[in-house]
């Protein structure tokens, strides 16, 4: 008999979600592709193409800028502008909410693109570390910002890059969009967050870095204050965390300094999940606290901030969107070891 790999049920230490990971149902780390939908542009491809209006020279094709940061030549570094087709707005068309079971009402928020170059890169590992660093600087700016405006409650930054993870232009970009109530996904963190704190006086995320570091087997990389850790719980193979080694809930309270280190263990992360994966697609997600509201409790003693990189190597099918169970086939302590023996210095 061919010895098969045991499937393991595991729960999500924060939010209890749960993962099915059965590595019989896939081969070495590297085999856990998708065949790319269409060709990705790399370093190689043009550095300005006319038709893409994240380009520099193609500014008329956006909104106008909401926010600017230019070099010492007065060029523009990084723009943030209006999504030109957003998922909410501030100013909504009124809707008439029907009776009873179906609620609708105005989508409200504001909806932003940060370009992150004026050259046609395809990711932030083409830039340099300084102005990766740059774009962390807008990412904090930004949420600053909308922390700023009364109306707001919380703001989520995220990546898609690749057609697998929903990218729509091949231009390195993220997104941020600001609501003026807390998402479902993020109110469980918090009551998670909230009730571990509640009965062991301690942040649940530091106890899980405490965890993590004490077992080593799932810790990928440290750079200054930071740490990279694959998922216990992944739903895609190489799922991997992000986070602060000391407390913080606001990801709007770091330094320069802390910009710079953060800058550096990403763009590594990404350059090794690169070289392995062709045509990598992945998410990147950042989960920072909602903005301190007069009247509101403070999630400052109980929330982390943290990044979620989510590389889409899997495609969803019948079992994850009937249950809700994710089946990843690669365990996370193989995905940490791979990631550390094939790391890319930057």
């Amino acid at each position: 008999m061919t010895d098969v790999p045991i499937s393991e049920l595991r729960i999500d230490p924060i939010v209890g979600r749960k993962v099915l990971i059965a590595e019989d149902r896939a081969g070495r780390p590297n085999d856990f592709l998708v065949a790319a939908d269409s060709a990705v542009a790399h370093a190689s491809a043009p550095q300005v193409v006319s038709t893409c209006p994240f380009c520099v020279g193609n500014e008329t094709h956006t909104p106008i800028s909401d926010y600017v940061i230019r070099n010492q030549q007065g060029d523009w570094q990084v723009r943030v502008v209006p999504n030109k087709y957003p998922a909410v707005k501030c100013d909504p068309e009124s809707i008439e909410s029907e009776k009873q079971l179906f609620i609708s009402q105005p989508a409200l928020g504001a909806h932003e693109v940060v370009i992150e170059s004026p050259k046609h890169l395809y990711d932030v590992i083409h830039l340099s570390n300084e102005d990766f660093a740059t774009v962390l600087h807008v990412y904090r700016e930004r949420l600053r910002h909308w922390e700023r405006q009364d109306q707001i409650k919380h703001a989520i930054i995220f990546k898609n890059v690749g057609p697998a993870a929903g990218a729509s232009l091949a231009h390195a970009h993220s997104q941020v969009i600001a609501f003026p109530y807390v998402s479902q996904f993020q109110a469980a963190e918090l009551q998670a967050a909230h009730q571990y704190f509640t009965t062991h006086k301690r942040c649940i995320f530091c106890q899980l870095l405490h965890n993590e570091f004490e077992q080593g087997i799932r810790l990928v990389a440290e750079e200054g204050p930071f740490a990279a850790i694959c998922a216990y719980a992944p739903r895609q193979p190489y799922e991997t965390w992000i986070l602060p080694t000391q407390h913080m809930a606001h990801f709007s309270q770091l330094s320069d300094a802390h910009l710079m280190s953060l800058a550096n263990l990403l763009k590594q992360l990404l350059s090794s999940l690169h070289t392995q994966i062709p045509d990598l697609s992945y998410n990147l997600i950042l989960h920072t606290a909602p903005f301190d509201r007069p009247g509101e409790t403070a999630v400052d003693s109980y929330y982390h901030w943290h990044w979620e990189l989510i590389p889409r190597t899997t495609r969803l099918a019948g079992l994850e969107w009937g249950t809700g169970v994710h089946v990843t086939p690669l365990a996370p302590e193989r995905a940490a070891r791979f990631l550390r023996e094939n790391r890319v210095t930057t």
